[in-house]
């Protein structure tokens, strides 16, 4: 900001008259001091927040002009410097005016007094009047005084010249009857309330009235002092205005100040929340709104408590934005990370994954809790998004696992009727047959799906317990037995609270087992290279049965990594 000002002034000071951007400068200046006053208040709110050191005082307060300073107050010497030449100048021409008009006076007086021919004294008037009118302004304190000397010789011309007769019928008569016009204007100044309104047209009134020639000599002081007379009335309540305005200044000047003290402790304030700062936005318009209805205060002071004040409530509405602006940010933020977890949540919906899914969900829901409000305008569309594709996958699963409930309480009936067939059954002694029979009920138990969780236990124990019994009865082979035992194992695995898991660990546990009697076959082949001389083939044959038997267990691991994956 400062430095758009610092260009602005620069810009200006290129204008051939300098006179011409006096309004603009100034504007500038008072811009500058309302910049100033925020830079002070804001070094003001850090030294209040500096905390010194244990044993040490506190420093007093100092203020450090900004690094453009500087530069702002060597161009505004520039811009005083040149407005001193023009004055200077402007005040040497007008004395040259003057002394130019005081030689016209009295070249004009001197026509009056000794000129007896009236065509050239008219015409030594006009030429007089022409010299007169293209001669520029004089010093102010001269105007009234040079202005009244030539109208007194304007009027010695028309009245000692010979001519009075001649004129009386013409523009005595017409400027008689300008000032009794002029005079029932005056009248209505009475009427006029506003203060600058009247000394508009009491200025105007002036100058007209001096404009006007002159009128008959019999009524010239008559009409002169009702004039002035009305005017000074004018002028008598203009003064008592401004004397009312200054009796009343000083206490003005101290409400204002009383109002800038009020804006600094409103700046000092650590405000965080919307309503907190809509607050005391209304409470900042109040005391603008005071502000106006205070009264006049003398111009130089007003100026500049003005300016302090004006730079006080930029300030405050200059944090309120950066702050709703950082909170606008924020709430972007949480609305896009809340938009990623409803795509993830739709994702999920129609899942029948249900453990992942379900864990997934609530991991969701966790994050969700965890991600900071979105704008109040966006935040509860966006929860019934998020709950609404929660809700379509939990009342899929609640439909899902009701019907899984009603078919495994089915298939704990269908396997309570194994079981009582399997403990009700006589072997028949032929191994063959017997085994072919258990076979058969093993894939049958099996077709039936899963029972309720908390029947497991109790149904595979009485199906191991039956099993155990007549594989014991008819002396079955180990492999049999173990991967019959095994295919029980797993269907508790998958049945349980933990299937997939439990699955994969079992996986895991099956291939280092593999593993492990490969490294072994390998070991025992490369053993065999060692044996030589007496004895050596007895040693390589009992080392191949190793690897036999070992390979054979390899198969069986094979085999159960196969059921696990079915």
């Amino acid at each position: 900001m400062k430095a758009t000002l610092i260009e602005n002034l620069r810009g200006l000071l290129q204008a051939e008259s300098v006179m011409s951007v006096r309004d603009a400068v100034r504007d500038i200046r008072n811009d500058w001091k309302a910049e100033t006053a925020k830079e002070r208040q804001l070094q003001m709110e850090a030294w209040k927040a500096l905390v010194p050191e244990e044993g040490t005082e506190k420093p007093e307060f100092v203020y450090v002009p900004d690094e453009l300073e500087q530069v702002f107050q060597d161009l505004l010497k520039q811009y005083e410097d040149r407005i001193e030449e023009e004055g200077k100048r402007l005040a040497q021409e007008r004395q040259k005016n003057l002394e130019m008009k005081e030689s016209l006076l009295k070249e004009f007086e001197t026509m009056i007094t000794s000129e007896e021919n009236i065509g050239k004294a008219f015409a030594s008037h006009k030429t007089v009047k022409e010299k007169w009118d293209s001669i520029g302004d004089v010093p102010g304190d001269k105007y009234h005084d040079i202005q009244e000397k030539w109208q007194k010789l304007n009027h010695s011309f028309f009245y000692n010249i010979n001519i009075y007769k001649s004129l009386q019928d013409h523009d005595l008569k017409i400027n008689l009857k300008k000032k009794e016009e002029l005079i029932e204007e005056v009248k209505s100044l009475s009427s006029v309330e506003q203060i600058t309104d009247l000394e508009v047209l009491v200025k105007k009134f002036q100058r007209e009235w001096m404009n006007i020639g002159p009128s008959p000599r019999e009524n010239f002081k008559e009409l002169g002092d009702t004039f002035f007379g009305l005017l000074r009335d004018a002028q008598n309540k203009i003064q008592a205005h401004y004397d009312q305005l200054h009796a009343h200044s000083d206490e003005n000047l101290q409400k204002k100040k009383a109002l800038v003290e009020k804006m600094k402790d409103i700046l000092g304030m650590e405000i965080t929340n919307a309503s907190t700062w809509n607050r005391w936005t209304d409470e900042v318009l109040k005391l603008q709104e005071e502000w106006r209805g205070i009264g006049w205060a003398r111009k130089k002071e007003n100026e500049e408590v003005w300016q302090e004040f004006r730079g006080l409530c930029d300030l405050f509405f200059a944090k309120r934005k950066e702050q709703f602006d950082q909170k606008r940010s924020l709430y972007k933020e949480h609305r896009d990370k809340k938009e990623a977890l409803i795509a993830k949540a739709k994702e999920l919906q129609d899942s029948a994954d249900w453990k992942t899914a379900t864990e997934g969900l609530k991991k969701l829901q966790e994050q969700w809790k965890a991600v900071g409000s979105a704008d109040p305008r966006d935040e509860q569309k966006l929860w019934q998004r998020f709950r609404s594709a929660c809700d379509i996958f939990f009342q899929r699963k609640k439909e899902h696992f009701g019907e899984m409930a009603s078919q495994q309480e089915e298939n704990l009936r269908q396997k309570n009727a194994l079981l009582e067939e399997i403990e009700a059954k006589e072997l028949t002694g032929n191994k063959g047959t017997d085994l072919a029979f258990l076979k058969e009920f093993s894939e049958r138990w099996h077709a039936v799906g899963f029972v309720p969780k908390e029947q497991i236990k109790a149904t595979m124990d009485r199906y191991n317990a039956a099993l155990d019994k007549l594989y014991g009865q008819i002396n079955a082979e180990r492999e049999e037995r173990e991967m019959s035992m095994f295919r029980n194992r797993v269907e508790n695995i998958k049945s349980g609270s933990s299937g997939d898991n439990a699955v994969r660990k079992e996986k895991f546990a099956l291939k280092d087992r593999l593993d492990r009697l490969q490294a072994q076959i390998k070991q025992y082949e490369n053993n065999m290279g060692f044996f030589t001389g007496k004895g050596a083939e007895a040693m390589r044959k009992e080392i191949e049965k190793k690897i036999k038997a070992t390979e054979r267990e390899m198969e069986e691991v094979r085999k159960k990594m196969a059921m696990l994956s079915e």
